[in-house]
């Protein structure tokens, strides 16, 4: 039923559309200390998926306090990305972001009538899709072995200045054109992937850090291709560990990559 109390808001887990209420039976619990998951009708086969939530605890000051606590706001998106990958078993979903909120259900509502057309060019896109993340990235192991290979084992020492100087050349030559090597290689495979995709989602790697990342992407695959896709992430994986590579494929995820113009 739908919550009248004050101090409570409507939160919304996401969007879900099926030609009946989405099963939440058995689901997962959800936000810490928000009622159960439950379902508004929002007309044409669209749910809702939405739960009570205090004011105490998901109020402006309440998440603004808490978005400095990192446990906090862990604990938070894991409960919110359960509920959505437990809601998106019963036809294409649409994650809304986290703690959105809204004063009551007919709110809720309202703000989903005044975007139904968007809404429905979302869920045309995604339905019948998948996410999966690929991230390639250089692996420290590998990448020194490859140089030692290439440059000669550390134990083999320089017996002067010179030879010393002209091994840290070497070394440092090496390392330049593997790593040129791999970022071409990363690329290879994104236009590999890229067409086995509907939609793809490049990001910027992070600068800095002890891992040098080359690619990180987020790819939106029909679920009829998803075995191929998924073979030739494999493949490619493989062929690029020659390179001093290693790459990480996730998934399925819901889309949250594909549906950022979906809320506030």
């Amino acid at each position: 039923m739908a919550h009248t109390d004050p101090a409570r808001a409507t939160y919304l887990y996401c969007v879900v559309e099926s030609p009946s209420p989405p099963s939440l039976a058995r689901g997962p619990r959800g936000l810490p200390g928000a009622g159960p998951a439950r379902t508004l009708d929002a007309g044409r086969g669209v749910w809702i998926i939405a739960a009570d939530a205090p004011l105490a605890k998901y109020g402006e000051a309440a998440i603004a306090r808490g978005l400095r606590d990192l446990r906090w706001v862990s604990a938070c998106a894991a409960a919110h990305e359960a509920v959505v990958e437990h809601a998106g078993r019963s036809g294409a979903v649409i994650p809304m972001r986290l703690f959105t909120l809204f004063a009551d259900d007919e709110r809720a509502l309202a703000h989903l009538r005044s975007g139904r057309r968007r809404l429905e060019r979302l869920l045309e896109r995604t339905r019948g899709r998948q996410e999966w993340g690929v991230r390639l990235s250089l692996d420290g192991t590998r990448t020194r072995a490859l140089l030692r290979a290439r440059v000669g084992a550390a134990g083999d020492r320089a017996r002067d200045g010179t030879a010393f100087l002209r091994r840290k050349q070497r070394q440092r030559d090496a390392s330049r054109d593997l790593t040129e090597t791999a970022i071409r290689e990363a690329n290879r495979a994104f236009v590999e992937l890229e067409r086995r995709a509907d939609d793809v989602r490049r990001r910027t790697p992070p600068a800095g850090g002890s891992v040098r990342i080359l690619l990180d992407a987020a790819f939106l695959v029909p679920a009829a291709r998803v075995a191929a896709f998924r073979s030739a992430a494999r493949a490619l994986g493989r062929r690029l560990a020659s390179h001093g590579c290693a790459l990480t494929l996730t998934g399925p995820w819901p889309p949250y990559n594909f549906v950022e113009d979906t809320t506030t």
